[in-house]
């Protein structure tokens, strides 16, 4: 079994915006120190100017920026998070002025799901639950001799599902977790999770008090158990996830006899 670390609590809108344009002025930077040493290795030509390169640098930079905005909203930050981010990515793409000019523009989904880009799906009893970041962006980059357009998509999603069921031993009830975390579909590990149960209504954190494990085996499957006293058939159990990336999810699921 391997500790999970508690996370200390989640960061302000303000702190994490700061954090993500800090993180895209490094990319920003790096970038341009790489197409420098691209131009200083090779003769000036139209055909060496490494767009696929930059290209995939915009990206990967709007990838980051969506899924600091997904970090704060899913932790009680800002409803517009991701907006914010964003414009503020599209600002700093517009002052990178490398062998030509960049234009990014975005907009976020709004649907029955999603809002402002976001969609928070926590309170269902169906042992599944879903944090996701939804935005569209154009890139237009014009240059000396080649003009592009690109359109792409970005959707992070964090996802866990439970399953549950609890076990007599004496006086006492064994209620046993399987929890399963996914990254955009894939499997994906926690950074911390805590677990919680209903009494008369009150969620009450798990704790070495019930007899708490959570065993890790390394591939996103999580299995966990705790005991409780209680007289009812069934034990409504919650899981609180953080992942890897700070995003935090949590599921509730209805824990029978078995």
């Amino acid at each position: 079994m391997k500790g999970l670390k508690k996370l200390a609590g989640a960061k302000s809108s303000g702190q994490l915006l700061i954090v993500v344009a800090l993180a895209i002025a490094i990319l920003i930077s790096t970038t341009t120190a790489y197409v420098y040493e691209v131009s200083r290795e090779k003769p000036s030509s139209t055909q060496d100017y490494p767009i696929a390169e930059l290209i995939q640098a915009v990206k990967q930079g709007s990838r980051n920026a969506v899924i600091s905005a997904l970090a704060n909203a899913s932790t009680g930050g800002e409803k517009r998070a991701l907006a914010l981010n964003l414009d503020r990515l599209v600002q700093a793409y517009k002052s990178l002025n490398v062998y030509g000019l960049y234009y990014l523009s975005y907009n976020v989904l709004n649907d029955s799901r999603y809002v402002n880009g976001v969609l928070l799906s926590w309170e269902d009893t169906d042992g599944l639950g879903v944090s996701s970041a939804y935005a569209n962006f154009t890139l237009k980059f014009s240059g000396l001799t080649e003009k592009t357009t690109l359109s792409y998509a970005i959707n992070i999603t964090t996802t866990i599902t439970l399953e549950g069921h609890c076990t007599l031993n004496g006086s006492e009830k064994i209620v046993n977790l399987t929890c399963q975390v996914f990254n955009e579909g894939k499997t994906a590990l926690a950074k911390n999770i805590t677990v919680y149960y209903e009494v008369n209504g009150r969620w009450v954190p798990a704790n070495s008090s019930n007899n708490l494990s959570i065993t890790d085996y390394g591939n996103g499957i999580y299995a966990i158990s705790f005991t409780i006293s209680t007289e009812s058939d069934a034990v409504q159990a919650s899981i609180h996830v953080y992942d890897l990336r700070g995003i935090f999810v949590k599921a509730n699921v209805a824990c029978n006899q078995a």
